[in-house]
């Protein structure tokens, strides 16, 4: 058995390939530079990626004839919000444009394999719910990162529908864990207070806006109800992936700052804060849960990994 992963040498990649390693799969797929600094995850053995950015559509064309996929999990993408503000075009050509690149050479090669189609929770309108947001809850479309992803979506529903695709959707709401970048707002607290720790900073935390509520899920959870959706999915679904557990980007801070042992001041960077920022934003995963996936890592396990990732990185001059 064989799985496709584009985006495989990003954060997400590493981690879903070990996963699919263990399950008996072998492993191919797109690389990429990303443009945020952090230590690099190595990928497991049993697992490759080549080099291709996926807007060459020859290139990701003949790679897939190559590979001859049963499952592909599609992560490309311009995920950083304050990247898509900076730089709208640049989000749309890899984010849509490649997720057509992917489908439209899927369907030149007559290949049919199971597709997870990775979209976000950023699609969702915020409002005050004990439930959580579900699939069925208002869209509003705010950040190019959020718009581009949603078209996709489109796309993933029109290969469904013209063509025969196997294609499910998932919504992730915040994915976390060790051998993330700085940009994202774990990484980036943990990679402050980290160089706290070690002395290499002065103990002032720069931040952004606290107050937003988010839900947190570690990424190795996540990835496997990325294979659950694959396995057991219905084409055409969309599932939410979240933890149902709100917490304030303060709690994160606070948290962090207990597991270091460190005493910080907040001080506000502007340049952290985005044009347009959705307060509260937390997930209901019953469709996917009643597949059979739960989370199991605790946010406070999963902070700690991340703040031991970082902490070795610094250490280890790695960054």
């Amino acid at each position: 058995m064989r799985a496709f992963v584009t985006g495989l040498t990003g954060f997400v990649g590493p981690h879903l390939a070990r996963m699919l390693v263990g399950k008996g799969f072998e492993v191919v797929g797109l690389g990429f530079q990303s443009e945020n600094t952090g230590p690099v995850q190595s990928l497991p053995k049993g697992a490759s990626a080549v080099n291709i950015d996926i807007r060459d559509y020859a290139g990701l064309r003949q790679i897939l004839k190559d590979a001859q996929p049963d499952q592909v999990y599609h992560l490309a993408a311009i995920s950083n919000v304050v990247t898509s503000f900076k730089n709208p075009r640049l989000t749309y050509d890899v984010n849509v444009g490649g997720t057509l690149n992917l489908f439209e050479a899927l369907r030149e090669l007559d290949i049919r394999p199971r597709i997870v189609h990775v979209s976000t929770a950023h699609v969702y309108r915020s409002i005050e719910t004990e439930a959580g947001l579900d699939e069925d809850s208002p869209i509003r479309l705010l950040t190019p990162y959020a718009t581009s992803k949603f078209m996709c979506e489109a796309l993933a529903t029109q290969y469904v529908e013209a063509f025969g695709f196997q294609i499910m959707t998932v919504r992730p709401f915040n994915h976390v864990g060790p051998g993330q970048p700085t940009g994202f707002v774990c990484s980036d607290f943990a990679r402050q207070i980290a160089a706290i720790k070690l002395g290499q900073a002065e103990p002032v935390l720069h931040v952004g806006n606290l107050a937003p509520v988010r839900d947190f899920t570690d990424v190795r959870d996540t990835v496997e109800a990325y294979w659950m959706v694959a396995t057991q999915g219905v084409p055409g679904e969309v599932y939410n992936v979240g933890s149902h557990r709100p917490v304030s980007m303060q709690e994160i801070v606070s948290m962090l700052c207990n597991l270091a042992g460190v005493q910080v001041r907040s001080e506000v960077d502007p340049e952290k804060f985005r044009p347009i920022e959705t307060l509260r934003l937390f997930g209901n995963s019953s469709k996917v849960r009643a597949l059979g996936w739960k989370p199991h890592i605790e946010l406070e396990q999963t902070l700690k990994d991340i703040l031991d990732w970082w902490l070795a990185a610094l250490a280890g001059g790695r960054i």
